[in-house]
């Protein structure tokens, strides 16, 4: 047996002090703390609940050591992770406090900007755009094949529209002969004469305005009503999801703890090996959420480019993490690893996002 791993032993026999020498800093030990560091001497694998009992002990404690290890949780994938395991608790943020206080923080950037308002107004915004509310009946109709060759054998005639021009591109083969009869500055909207199929008048799709003109039905009809829904259950899910955030962060660091003890199965490492590396990994994907948030209130309010920035930026930190902590020295396995765990994330978000949606449609099927 090693030297620094014997117990030491008092005069009464009982083992005080697990090892000789400060696993942080690697001072020799005179008690049950160091006296250079200020580390108790505990064992290097604490049990679950150790781990999580020290957390409650210090969860409102801060200390100078918070900016060093987000620094090193941001620029070094993996370090934070593999000093704890070694046994350096002193030297860094114990890390559930270090994710609670970065949830904190999101959240109060979500809350301040107000940002489930405008979540709430994205969506409002596309399912209240002209091209949605104008064009979503005709959709509906071309979308079933018995109705798209009721259009397209219907008789055509000859209307007056005030509409806007942008669903003559939208449905060129629906919409024809178009001649312009008046822009109307400052509204979206113009009036037009074109070739249409009467099936769309007799449907009430195109319904009379005055004046001899027409106008496109957007406050009635079944597929109407459905944006109205789906505008209630976006409000309701971003209301949940705003509620309940932080628990479903925190929720995600066990699950994907269980895959990292499938996928390094063979290293046979303890639980609270996989559990640190989780709550770290979460923690960065806590700030990375935060950056791409406040990317999405100013400069690229545009999610189909960020969610790119989020997927490439988490694969390649897991990556060089998974290298770190589990030495694993093959590029090519690391990467199919953290592909792995980044799927199996993936299907975690899928699976809360559907529960958010489901208890979202029964609050409102409540509501009706």
């Amino acid at each position: 047996m090693s030297k620094d791993i014997q117990h030491s032993t008092s005069e009464n026999g009982q083992s005080n002090i697990p090892y000789k020498h400060c696993l942080n800093c690697g001072s020799e030990l005179m008690g049950m703390y160091c006296h250079v560091c200020g580390q108790q001497a505990t064992s290097k694998t604490p049990t679950v609940g150790e781990f999580v009992g020290e957390y409650l002990n210090n969860a409102f404690i801060w200390d100078s050591q918070f900016f060093k290890t987000f620094w090193i949780l941001i620029s070094r994938p993996g370090r934070l992770t593999k000093d704890f395991l070694s046994g350096k608790f002193v030297s860094q943020e114990h890390p559930l406090k270090l994710n609670m206080f970065l949830l904190f923080v999101f959240i109060t950037l979500f809350v301040f900007f107000a940002g489930a308002e405008k979540m709430n107004s994205s969506v409002h915004n596309i399912t209240n755009d002209e091209r949605v509310r104008y064009g979503v009946q005709i959709d509906h109709l071309m979308s079933n094949p018995e109705s798209a060759e009721k259009i397209k054998n219907s008789p055509q005639d000859t209307v007056k529209l005030h509409a806007p021009m942008i669903l003559v591109e939208m449905y060129p083969g629906i919409i024809s002969n178009v001649e312009t009869i008046e822009n109307i500055e400052g509204e979206t909207n113009a009036k037009w004469v074109a070739v249409l199929p009467r099936v769309l008048i007799e449907d009430e799709i195109i319904v009379p305005e005055g004046d001899d003109y027409y106008r496109f039905n957007i406050e009635d009809g079944a597929e109407i009503n459905e944006l109205e829904t789906i505008n209630s259950v976006w409000t309701e899910m971003v209301n949940l999801f705003t509620k309940y955030f932080p628990m479903l962060v925190l929720f995600t660091a066990p699950l994907l703890s269980m895959s990292l003890s499938f996928v390094q199965r063979k290293s046979k490492l303890p639980r609270i090996h996989h559990f640190i590396f989780a709550l770290h990994y979460t923690a960065f994907l806590e700030f990375l959420m935060m950056c791409i948030y406040v990317m999405f209130l100013t400069v690229v309010p545009n999610m189909a480019v960020l969610k790119y920035v989020m997927v490439i930026g988490s694969c390649l930190y897991l990556t060089i993490a998974f290298r770190q902590v589990y030495e694993t020295k093959n590029w090519m396995k690391a990467v199919i690893k953290a592909l792995f765990i980044s799927a199996v994330y993936l299907f975690i978000g899928l699976v809360i996002f559907m529960g958010i949606f489901i208890a979202a449609c029964f609050v409102i099927a409540g509501e009706m």
